[in-house]
């Protein structure tokens, strides 16, 4: 259904001295009889408040959702939902989730507006209310950008009358200089588009106006190719004609452009990656979806490879209701950016540390044996479980290694360049900076991955601390505790730890064995 044109041209009506198309009669968004959106799987709308406001664009990762206005709740196909439905959450959800970059399909109605489309399918939504979701979102997260990728889907107007019809729209919107980047050359670099949207056209400018939006233009059902477009630069994979070849394939398509993303130095250079594909009439967008999401999440796991993957647009952001799909994709592509969070004076990494070598390039042993763990004086590092992330629970992107004090210790450094293990003191600090050790663990761990109750549980600071567990003799306490080695010293064989709990608000310091593997979390110089 993606992009299977009109094959005969719809009639056309001159209306106050502009050509539009008609796609259907205007309607009102209507009931929803498929019911609400199920409650969100985990939240993420600040993660762009951690990253540099120097960085381009193009340089971050960025989650987005194919056909963004295709959610299930909303768009009332009935029986034509598994041809046409590309997410479960709307837009509003979506954003919330932590996606940022939209592709948007509007039809330029007879009547001069812009409705939401996919293929010839009406989705009882207006470019106007998608804007008022992602405005409303931005007034209340500032610190984020959004960005609209529109073209035209279904009407087969000219560029100058759909486009007109878009920047109508814009040009009409309150505070619309302070709302939209539209520049059409320059790729903006995060402190200039914070809470604004973002333009980039499928179409072109034929206005002729400077502020357009960025142009993006490439091949139809291309592999992976690079594609200039007046100045701007992008690599694109968007291969949706997938019928005639085995989901292996679009995988490996998709982890080559994560690939070619993560080793390029060009920091202006888009590169966007759609995870969506069709096997039409074989199969359901979803079933699709089903055979490929999970695959790319536990690929995109694997530890220390990907951190710059460019932006990828993902069918069923967040799962499916029926839980064919699962949830985390979104969140691991989150998680591939380098991200850090100011808390008081002091700025912390956003994730457990993952790190197999030290600052100088020296490896750091891998320790599998419990025997010879135990009788270690040197650095060392395992899994949990020794699990490096093929079942997506226990690997480096959700958990981080577990390092012994050694490790931490050694002169060749641990922490990446720019960042230290914090001290015990550095440790207090943030403590009393949160309330003091009663009340600062509720605010610092994650609503998810914890046992229940998790009672506390906030992360209202953006801290995401997990409970990783510990391996000394064995493994042990993964979804219960967390505990974070310090670089203080209190002994000949015990080095101060913080540890947080599954069923209380508290973090607590205590003095452990020099030899148990901990988790790590870095601090600024």
């Amino acid at each position: 259904m993606r992009r299977y044109r009109l094959t005969v041209l719809l009639v056309a009506v001159v209306l106050c001295g502009t050509l539009l198309v008609s796609c259907h009669k205007k309607e009102e968004l209507g009931t929803d009889p498929v019911g609400p959106d199920r409650s969100l799987p985990y939240q993420y709308p600040n993660w762009m408040a951690m990253i540099d406001d120097g960085k381009y664009l193009s340089e971050i990762t960025i989650p987005g959702t194919h056909d963004c206005g295709a959610d299930l709740h909303t768009s009332e196909q009935g029986t034509e939902s598994k041809y046409t439905i590309c997410q479960d959450f709307r837009l509003s959800n979506q954003l919330l989730m932590g996606v940022r970059w939209f592709d948007v399909r509007l039809c330029l109605d007879d009547g001069g507006g812009l409705s939401v489309h996919h293929d010839k399918y009406y989705l009882h939504k207006s470019f106007t209310d998608l804007l008022t979701a992602a405005t409303d979102f931005l007034n209340n997260n500032p610190t984020e950008v959004v960005v609209f990728m529109i073209k035209q889907e279904w009407s087969v107007a000219s560029d100058h009358d759909f486009q007109q019809a878009v920047m109508h729209i814009i040009w009409s919107w309150p505070d619309w200089q302070s709302r939209f980047y539209l520049d059409t050359l320059r790729v903006p670099k995060i402190g200039e588009v914070r809470g604004k949207i973002v333009l980039v056209r499928q179409y072109g400018n034929a206005l002729g106006v400077g502020n357009a939006g960025l142009p993006f233009a490439w091949d139809d059902n291309t592999t992976g190719g690079y594609f200039t477009n007046g100045g701007v630069n992008i690599y694109v994979q968007d291969h949706y004609a997938i019928y005639t070849v085995p989901y292996a394939t679009k995988n490996n398509e998709i982890m080559d452009c994560v690939r070619k993303a993560n080793a390029d130095t060009d920091p202006q250079r888009f590169y966007l990656n759609f995870t969506s594909g069709e096997e039409v009439p074989k199969h359901y967008l979803q079933t699709t979806a089903a055979n490929i999401n999970h695959v790319i999440d536990e690929w995109m796991c694997t530890p220390e490879i990907f951190r710059k993957c460019g932006i990828i647009m993902v069918n069923f952001a967040g799962g499916s209701d029926d839980g064919e799909i699962g949830n985390g994709f979104v969140q691991t592509i989150i998680n591939c950016n380098n991200l850090q969070n100011k808390i008081g004076t002091q700025t912390w990494q956003h994730w457990n540390l993952d790190v197999s070598t030290y600052r100088n390039g020296d490896p750091i042993p891998t320790v599998i044996d419990p025997t010879v763990w135990d009788t270690l004086k040197t650095g060392a590092y395992c899994y949990y479980d020794n699990d490096q992330g093929q079942n997506g629970e226990g690997n480096g992107m959700l958990y981080g290694k577990l390092y012994n004090w050694y490790a931490v210790h050694d002169p060749r450094g641990l922490a990446p360049a720019g960042w230290h293990v914090p001290s015990d003191a550095e440790w207090t600090e943030l403590v009393n900076y949160l309330g003091g050790a009663g009340v600062a663990g509720g605010k610092l761990k994650e609503t998810g991955h914890w046992n229940s109750p998790n009672t506390g549980a906030t992360d209202e600071v953006g801290f995401h601390a997990r409970p990783g567990g510990y391996f000394y003799d064995t493994f042990g306490a993964k979804g219960a505790e967390g505990f974070w080695w310090s670089a203080t010293d209190s002994g000949p064989s015990f080095a101060t730890n913080w540890e947080m709990r599954w069923y209380d608000a508290s973090i607590e310091s205590y003095d452990e064995q020099k030899n148990w593997g901990l988790s790590v979390r870095c601090v600024k110089d």
